[in-house]
């Protein structure tokens, strides 16, 4: 596993969502040093800097991770359309992946 040397989402990106740190217990296995936000305004809908294997994500991407029909699952995204995304866009992504 590599260790992630910078984090893909800087305090301005963090900022502009809305990413709150989160605190509760994400089923997932997290890379060194990565991190998860809360993503504002849905519940149980998670910013990644890694993957739920623990794989770092290369740089200027995220991973958005989500309780679906078969647990926690994701999808890969840039950080330049997660800061263009709303809510609905979000939330509209999550239903269309949620059923496996």
């Amino acid at each position: 596993m590599v260790l992630t040397q910078d984090f893909n989402l800087d305090q301005k990106t963090i900022r502009k969502v809305g990413l709150q740190p989160c605190e509760k217990e994400v089923n997932a296995q997290i890379a060194p040093r990565a991190r998860v936000f809360k993503y504002p305004d849905l519940d149980n809908v998670f910013v990644m800097e890694s993957d739920l294997y623990g794989n770092p994500i290369p740089k200027d991407a995220c991973y958005l991770a989500f309780y679906g029909a078969h647990g926690l699952m994701g999808k890969y995204m840039s950080i330049e359309k997660l800061k263009k995304a709303t809510v609905r866009d979000i939330s509209k992504i999550v239903e269309r992946n949620k059923a496996g």
